[in-house]
């Protein structure tokens, strides 16, 4: 038997060398992959031994020949191709241990130029993958370190590589090539601006399957862009880590990302409690504990069994608040070691970490670099589009009540605007002094969301100011918030009635500034 390695990533290469060594495998190389192997003290013939032709191009050129390609796409027992390798002098090769250079790692880096980028896209190796992998039935082909140990394993147990395995390893090479090329188009297409282009394939890797799915009888998996860059630290949840709790569940994945995208879109340290995707509570303070608890306060019955995000450290006074209570999740930048013994107490509770700090100034880099698009699927396909996301500053907005906005409102209506973006249309937020006290969501029409923020901040509406995430098609969504005692609004504007909103704003003595972007979130 013979094979060819050539791999950029030599994890678990020794091994498998000698243990294809000890079933008489010839071992042919390309020169880097020879010469790692020469180290180790493992003999291997150089490819050139199989084309009588040197590499050529600065090793471009090494394994493109009709004495490898022949010997790999050959089937076994067919008479005639039996025949033409005897003709040429070209001998089968049975396994192909074959895996490609860095190309996302290294297209990840801010100073890669485009040469350099280019240099690190494969093709002998991509065309050594397709090959071996189309004739699974006769060829083995090893494109993951991690699928070493169990392909040995079951040629030492049952003497042979069972062809399900071969097909799955066939699978796994063709996926593999296919998400290589999405990197490079995805790369080629970055600078050329083009957000949806008319042909289009996602590179996913999965990082767990889950617990189950929306509800129990439904299968879910959690998956990750395979073509993100790996030099900017960003904090995602599917780059965080799981320091304590049970399996994610598919709403867990959910709430948490809701989490993360509200909280990360303020400076201050601030706390939001999720629950069904929707902020039930969230508050900004200079100390962390006191955010908690007034986001807590905004909506306990709601806060029961919800998520929590986090913008700073867990530390060791908030946790043993949050240890009062029962939560699904916690997602944090980190957590004390005094905060990870006292949550750790309970048992189910799930605890992530992204490792890297959550603020604002990440929004725009992640939206560049990682966030390109947002998808969802349809009846026979899927619907794209750009995130919406909330810039560092504050919001453009212009009064159009004759009233100002005091400074404090301001302050609140910025706050408000940041929050409602999060919430599910119609989205109706009430916030008071940095504390979220009402929110109305999900609801078919707006003057009903603006009726349950009110019934839920109840005393607190009073003085609070008032966020909409569109604008209001009638201005009795106005004159309720007035008569519950809020005070200013920020909202779109853009509805045919707006000057009917303008007039029952100045009815009340309002302040009402329109910031001519909406916020919808379906």
């Amino acid at each position: 038997m013979k094979a060819i390695l050539s791999v950029a990533n030599r994890e678990g290469l020794p091994l498998l060398a000698q243990e294809l060594r000890s079933h008489h495998v010839t071992i042919f190389s390309t020169s880097d992959t020879q010469q790692f192997l020469w180290k180790e003290g493992i003999e291997s013939q150089p490819v050139s031994t199989l084309t009588q032709f040197p590499e050529i191009l600065d090793g471009c050129v090494k394994t493109l020949h009709p004495a490898i390609f022949g010997g790999i796409l050959a089937h076994r027992g067919l008479p005639a191709h039996e025949k033409e390798l005897k003709a040429q002098h070209i001998q089968s090769i049975d396994i192909v241990v074959v895996n490609r250079y860095p190309f996302v790692e290294t297209v990840g880096e801010p100073t890669i130029s485009l040469d350099m980028a280019l240099e690190q896209i494969d093709i002998g190796e991509a065309a050594l993958i397709r090959a071996a992998a189309r004739n699974f039935q006769n060829v083995v082909v090893l494109v993951r370190p991690q699928d070493y140990a169990p392909v040995l394993q079951e040629w030492r147990e049952q003497g042979e590589i069972s062809l399900q395995t071969r097909r799955y390893l066939a699978a796994i090479a063709f996926q593999q090539s296919a998400s290589y090329d999405t990197a490079v188009a995805t790369y080629l297409r970055g600078a050329l601006s083009e957000r949806f282009p008319e042909e289009l394939t996602l590179a996913l890797e999965r990082i767990d399957v889950l617990r189950y799915g929306e509800n129990p009888h439904q299968h879910a998996a959690l998956y990750r862009w395979a073509d993100r860059p790996t030099a900017v630290n960003l904090p995602t949840l599917a780059d965080s880590e799981i320091l304590h709790g049970k399996d994610l569940s598919y709403n867990n994945v959910l709430d948490l990302d809701a989490a993360l995208n509200v909280v990360q879109s303020f400076t201050a340290p601030t706390v939001v409690i999720v629950k069904q995707t929707n902020p039930c509570g969230l508050a900004c303070d200079d100390v962390l504990v006191e955010a908690y608890t007034k986001a807590h306060a905004a909506d306990p019955v709601s806060a029961a069994g919800g998520v929590i995000g986090s913008n700073r450290q867990i530390d060791q006074a908030t946790a043993q608040e949050i240890s009062q209570l029962t939560y699904e999740a916690v997602i944090a930048p980190d957590f004390s070691a005094e905060a990870l013994q006292i949550l750790r107490k309970h048992k189910t509770i799930r605890l992530l970490a992204t490792h890297c700090p959550i603020e604002p100034r990440l929004i725009n880099t992640q939206r560049l670099l990682m966030g390109h698009i947002e998808v969802r699927t349809v009846c026979g396909g899927l619907l794209l589009q750009t995130p919406d996301f909330v810039g560092d500053g504050d919001a453009e907005y212009r009064v159009v009540s004759d009233r100002e906005p005091t400074l404090e409102e301001i302050t609140d209506l910025m706050f408000a605007w940041k929050v409602v973006r999060g919430v599910t249309s119609n989205a109706i937020v009430l916030a008071h002094k940095l504390m979220v006290v009402g929110v109305g969501a999900g609801q078919m029409n707006r003057m009903t969301s603006v009726h349950l923020a009110v019934e839920k901040a109840s005393e607190r509406a009073r003085g609070a100011v008032l966020a909409s995430d569109a604008f209001f098609p009638f201005a009795d969504g106005i004159e309720a918030a007035a008569k519950a005692g809020i005070t200013a609004i920020i909202q779109p504007g853009g509805s045919q009635r707006d000057e009917d909103a303008i007039r029952m704003a100045n009815r009340y003595v309002m302040a009402m500034i329109f910031t001519g972007k909406r916020h919808f979130r379906h």
